[in-house]
């Protein structure tokens, strides 16, 4: 009888084993195949697109020719781009150094020659507040907050002389307000109007910076899904919204990479969708133009890591669109790559049933059943051994 408790122990731990494997695979994979997508795309005067797939930044000139615009390395990462009125190009590179166990950040601005300078040369102690994002009168603009503690959001300024004093908000949350009366959750991006307030986005809302620190939130629930809508297994981990632009009339665009469209929002908080895209791609970077075309940045994306772009779409004020290219495929695309981005897009989809909030409830009766069965079967096998005696 003690050999047959210990089996029956040991199929109990086998058959539990597998099981909560199972489950963790499905509760706990999703944060390993999302890392922080790039957002940065620009457009110049003359209409040529740069872009960045995290660690390379590409060029596609108004021909739709593509080429490197500035050589990546691998492990050093630009999540973002601006440009100025001289198209200049503007970066900031992190990266991680395993031999000190530092980050190591630095600002690059770049010359439509390709001659590369440094705001800040590559250090482990960047002065505070040092970004590419700047207003008219040179002041740049960084957020300090904690995702994880949720303790404060606060908007710094940096001043042209070096001064770093918070601009708006204090705690954690969400309040309008001026200065520090107001208050931020979780920030995404940030991106200059032409009217020259600062726009971002909060959590699950378009809020407004006025440059006397006059927060307004512009509209809110963006993450509001309708049945056209596929969202991405990642949606809700790092939040949904992605990307921002506001163009010459004040009509704002937001990546909602979580529900896979982009969103366009009016001076007055109207919201609706100006595109949707199929899997494996998400909109995650967007670029409005003076003249009214938006320029799209879609990463794509499937399990169990795949990348299939990315790819930059052009939305017309007609409301057509095209793809202008897709990196890793101008000659079309492979066999290998082909078929490793269907099983991906299968997988996405099985996990996907288990990730959404009513799924799980199937989720937990899938669970329930595989310990039933398991201890049927460990029953039967005792039963067995039983009735041979």
């Amino acid at each position: 009888m003690c050999s047959a408790s210990a089996m029956q122990i040991n199929q109990i731990s086998r058959c539990l084993s597998l099981t909560l494997w199972a489950a963790a695979a499905i509760l706990i994979l999703t944060p390993t195949i999302m890392a922080h997508p790039a957002t940065g795309i620009v457009v110049d005067r003359t209409g040529q697109v740069y872009f960045s797939d995290l660690e390379t930044i590409w060029k596609l000139d108004a021909d739709r020719k593509l080429s490197v615009f500035r050589p990546g390395v691998s492990g050093r990462h630009v999540h973002e781009l601006a440009i100025d009125d001289q198209d200049n190009i503007y970066g900031e590179d992190i990266s991680y150094e395993p031999a000190t166990k530092k980050w190591i950040s630095d600002v690059w601005k770049m010359t439509p020659a390709g001659a590369l300078t440094y705001l800040v040369a590559p250090t482990t102690d960047p002065p505070r507040a040092l970004t590419i994002r700047r207003d008219r009168d040179g002041n740049t603009y960084f957020i300090d907050q904690n995702n994880h503690l949720k303790q404060r959001t606060i908007l710094f300024r940096r001043t042209p002389d070096g001064q770093v004093t918070p601009f708006a908000g204090a705690a954690y949350g969400h309040r309008d307000g001026k200065g520090t009366s107001a208050q931020f959750s979780s920030v995404g991006s940030l991106a200059f109007g032409s009217d020259g307030n600062l726009y971002l986005t909060d959590g699950i809302s378009l809020r407004k910076v006025s440059m006397d620190g006059t927060v307004t939130t512009v509209a809110t629930n963006l993450n509001a899904r309708t049945s056209e809508d596929k969202p991405v297994l990642f949606e809700g981990l790092y939040g949904s919204l992605a990307g921002l632009t506001v163009t010459t009339n004040g009509v704002a665009y937001v990546a909602d990479a979580g529900n896979r469209r982009l969103l366009r929002i009016s001076p007055e908080g109207k919201v609706d969708v100006a595109l949707r895209t199929d899997p494996p791609f998400f909109p995650n970077g967007v670029f409005a133009t003076p003249s009214g075309e938006v320029y799209v940045l879609e990463v794509g994306l499937t399990l169990p890591n795949l990348t299939s772009g990315p790819r930059v779409r052009k939305l017309m004020p007609d409301g057509k669109n095209v793809v202008l290219t897709v990196v890793g495929q101008e000659n079309g695309q492979s066999i290998g790559s082909a078929t490793a981005e269907r099983l991906g897009l299968s997988l996405e989809s099985v996990l996907r049933f288990f990730l959404n909030a009513r799924a799980r409830t199937y989720g937990v009766i899938g669970l329930s059943f595989a310990v039933i069965i398991s201890v049927a079967w460990i029953l039967r096998g005792r039963w067995r051994q039983q009735t041979s005696k």
